[in-house]
């Protein structure tokens, strides 16, 4: 009971960043080990698991794990456990790798009996506590290692309870979650400093003639700097990045207009910063939309910055259905909503502004709006 009350405090106290959204599933290969107070041999078992990072602090944990049993006299029966866990990470801002810990209740149906001369192996449904730590990463994007040791109280009518260390180690599969990817935006360039013309040195006084009236000081001329454009703004539709329902690859369409766009954004002399922000319609709970906007940013990024736009420069974001243009009651103003759109910030005076027209074709879906998408920008 006291190792119990120490891990549920430190697991409470440690409820820290994790990767919000993220799911998984496993199967798990499971130890048993008994305490001194039970005649049961160690035995090896298996188990399925599932669970979820909730939000930025808790994550849970369900599990059920099948036990063979058998005493020291040699009678044969199973355990059966079913485990409910509250995860904390230990280690926040990590990309693949963190650890846990584990804490919860959880029910077991064990065979009755505490020694060889009572166990007759008939099932008992009880209930459990436990706790415990853990390692979680992901191999691959989708691939998943999960292993974890925990203390479990079992209360079983016998006159003493029983303790069990579980160790498991599974492997599974994970989806969501997917952590932003950090683009570095350079720095605005600094604006010109005052260009100060000096004053003309007086001319020497003549020895005989007396000296000439000087002439004044001009002023100095200050020159400003030339006001920066105004920011582009470039919209590409769903009709036009070919986007599968769900889905964030790009079409070899999409990507011959995305490349247009960033042989018109090159063409700028001056100094750029892009922002690519992806849009959908409110169809879809809004973590799905929100996730699915910002990878769709994230591909068109990246054909971007493959065709020659400096990384430096790009940062993405995903706006989910946060951001409507049209309605998103009727079909029409939901297509016109599943967009990306690209905002290129030109800096400094020398930067050239004019407008641009990318021609975009329609996309193969009946439901999509024919569109053409303009980038325009204003001289003030």
């Amino acid at each position: 009971m006291r190792k119990l009350a120490v891990l549920l405090t430190l697991g409470a106290s440690l409820g820290l960043m994790a990767q919000e959204g993220q799911k998984w599933g496993v199967a798990h290969v499971v130890g048993d080990r008994f305490d001194n107070t039970s005649d049961l041999k160690n035995r090896i078992g298996g188990g399925l698991g599932a669970g979820m990072w909730t939000d930025n602090l808790i994550g849970l944990d369900l599990r059920g794990i099948y036990m063979p049993q058998k005493s020291e006299a040699g009678t044969k029966s199973k355990e059966i456990h079913a485990l409910v866990s509250v995860m904390f990470n230990l280690r926040p801002g990590a990309d693949n790798w963190y650890p846990y810990i584990a804490v919860g209740p959880g029910i077991t149906r064990a065979g009755r009996g505490v020694d060889s001369s009572s166990y007759t192996g008939k099932l008992e449904t009880v209930f459990n506590y436990h706790g415990g730590v853990g390692l979680m990463g992901r191999i691959t994007e989708n691939l998943l290692v999960q292993g974890d040791v925990k203390l479990m109280r079992v209360d079983l009518p016998n006159p003493v309870d029983r303790n069990e260390l579980l160790a498991s180690l599974g492997v599974g599969y994970t989806w969501g979650g997917r952590k932003a990817t950090p683009v570095t935006v350079s720095a605005p360039a600094p604006a010109p400093e005052p260009v100060v013309v000096p004053a003309p040195a007086p001319a020497p006084e003549p020895v005989v003639v007396p000296a000439p009236v000087p002439e004044p000081v001009p002023e100095p001329v200050v020159v400003k700097p030339a006001p920066a454009p105004e920011p582009i703004k470039i919209v590409l539709d769903e009709a036009t990045l070919h986007f599968k329902n769900g889905k964030s690859d790009l079409s070899p369409k999409a990507v011959e207009a995305i490349q247009r766009v960033a042989t018109s954004i090159k063409s700028y002399s001056g100094d750029y910063t892009i922002v690519v922000g992806g849009h959908t319609s409110s169809v879809g709970s809004l973590a799905m939309n929100k996730a699915l906007s910002k990878r769709r940013a994230d591909a068109v990024a990246k054909v971007l910055v493959d065709s020659g736009v400096k990384a430096s420069a790009v940062s993405t974001e995903g706006y989910g259905p946060d951001k409507p243009i049209a309605d998103n009651a009727t079909v029409a103003g939901q297509n016109k909503n599943r967009r990306v759109e690209i905002d290129v910030n030109l800096l400094g005076a020398k930067a050239e502004v004019r407008e641009h027209v990318v021609g975009l074709e329609e996309a193969p879906v009946a439901a999509a709006p024919k569109a053409k998408v303009k980038a325009k920008s204003k001289k003030k």
